[in-house]
């Protein structure tokens, strides 16, 4: 049996914020593992080491406790948090907490190292209640805060209204929370140096161009895949105000140079436009969002079953997201069948197009063919079963899977699809996949009545 430690509680309190003016960047971060009467955590001082060092990268002055004692010396660091936050306006703070946490009748708690429980009173004189950081929260609501807590621990009962996990808290207007697991239980201590949320997490911040939002939905996506759909992330998501991102711009590597973003709309809003070269070509860094054609007549929405058949039986455009979720098209647009993509009126934002199968063939030859290319356009992180790619190209190619004629919903995790702009027969026309389990082959569609599918689009400069 796989060993069970933790789970990762997000809450960010947002208000007006703009990654594009320079920020006042707060972290505290803590880490407990070496506890003297409660079982010791293997990995929390080491999550702590990676969280402080990443942020430092990011521009955050931090301060760091490890294995603090007492529960004062928490609250000390609580309290050094609120005086750099407070009365700050559009700063960006963040609290990170790994160690032991438990829930008590509707209360939740994260335990100092030196605290010992042996009945209820103990909680409220050893240990610190989450309604103290929820209050410090709630008072610098001018700023954006996010707190992960690591403390999703199954402890040894001292009565029997102690129960697994930590419990559910609602996110107060303007936040979000997400818990790395489901509330009441607890979460996979990982394989490696850090806990699988937290990995995920590591990883995800170091993605370009990703809002806090799309950060979360990535780790969500990446644990649930990865755990086998053992450990399912819940997010509570009341944020209001703008986006904050941890690493802007788009990611490049061997092969491909990062234009400046560029002032269009493709479906995220301006600030997400990025563009990325490689070769001669270049290329719109996410898949399309938009949900209306480039002269601004809307695109209708097929968000039913037969909404999806009635479509394709009239040859008409279309569009929806994966399994109809919102949140999934944060991070990988919107799928369309393909007369969205053959309509007149234009898909693709003014001065870019859809590409033709001979560009797809273009830009694969460039990375070294249909056996091998699929490495350099699929990104590191999100593909089932370690199915990930280096993302050389800085094309990040995610598997944002497909929808089929009869309205079902395919692959998610497993594959992505992207539309050409070449017929291949009355009924079908060309299309690139990848998969998870083909290493970096480049697969190429049709079969059957493709042009009534659901794939996502990129766009191309003209």
């Amino acid at each position: 049996m796989r060993n069970l430690t933790f789970c990762i509680l997000f809450i960010v309190v947002c208000s007006d914020v703009s990654s594009q003016q320079p920020q006042k960047r707060i972290a505290l971060v803590i880490g407990s593992q070496n506890y003297t009467v409660l079982p010791k955590l293997r990995n929390s001082l080491s999550d702590a080491r990676a969280i402080s060092t990443t942020l430092q990268g990011k521009g955050f002055q931090v301060k760091s406790l490890y294995d603090p004692k007492t529960r004062a010396e928490i609250k000390d660091g609580i309290n050094w948090y609120f005086n750099q936050m407070h009365d700050q306006d559009g700063a960006v703070g963040l609290i990170f907490y790994a160690g032991h946490g438990m829930q008590y009748q509707g209360e939740n708690y994260i335990i100092p190292t030196t605290a010992t429980l042996r009945d209820p009173s103990d909680l409220e004189d050893y240990c610190v209640k989450m309604n103290t950081i929820m209050a410090i929260l709630n008072s610098a609501t001018s700023s954006l805060n996010i707190l992960l807590l690591d403390a999703c621990r199954s402890l040894p009962s001292f009565t029997r209204g102690v129960e697994q996990g930590l419990t559910k808290m609602d996110a107060p207007q303007g936040s979000i929370i997400v818990f790395a697991t489901q509330p009441g239980k607890v979460a996979s201590d990982g394989t490696g140096d850090n806990g699988l949320f937290t990995s995920k997490f590591l990883a995800a911040v170091n993605e370009p161009n990703l809002n806090i939002s799309e950060v979360f939905q990535l780790v969500k996506r990446d644990v649930y895949s990865e755990s086998k759909k053992d450990q399912l992330p819940s997010i509570e998501d009341n944020a209001i105000g703008g986006d904050f991102f941890f690493t802007p711009g788009p990611q490049t590597g061997a092969g491909s140079t990062a234009s400046q973003p560029v002032k269009f709309d493709y479906g995220y809003g301006p600030s997400d436009a990025a563009t990325v070269k490689i070769g001669s070509q270049e290329w719109i860094s996410k898949n399309l969002n938009v949900d209306h054609f480039a002269n601004g007549d809307p695109i209708p929405r097929a968000g039913t079953i037969e909404e999806w058949i009635n479509a394709s039986n009239s040859h008409t455009p279309a569009w929806c997201y994966f399994d109809n979720d919102r949140s999934i098209g944060r991070n990988g647009g919107k799928l369309y069948n393909w007369y969205a993509v053959s309509d007149p009126r234009g898909l693709a934002p003014d001065g870019w197009h859809i590409p033709s199968d001979r560009e797809w063939v273009t830009v694969i030859n460039y990375l070294g063919g249909e056996t091998t290319a699929g490495l350099s356009l699929k990104n590191t992180s999100g593909w089932d079963n370690n199915g990930n790619g280096n993302n050389q190209s800085g094309f990040t190619g995610i598997p944002g899977g497909y929808r089929v004629p009869s309205g079902g919903f395919m692959e998610i995790g497993r594959t992505g699809a992207w539309w050409s702009s070449s017929e291949s027969s009355i009924d079908s026309a060309w299309a690139r996949d990848l998969q998870y389990d083909q290493g970096g082959k480049v697969g190429k569609l049709p079969v059957g009545n493709y042009k009534a599918c659901g794939f996502s689009v990129r766009c191309i400069k003209d």
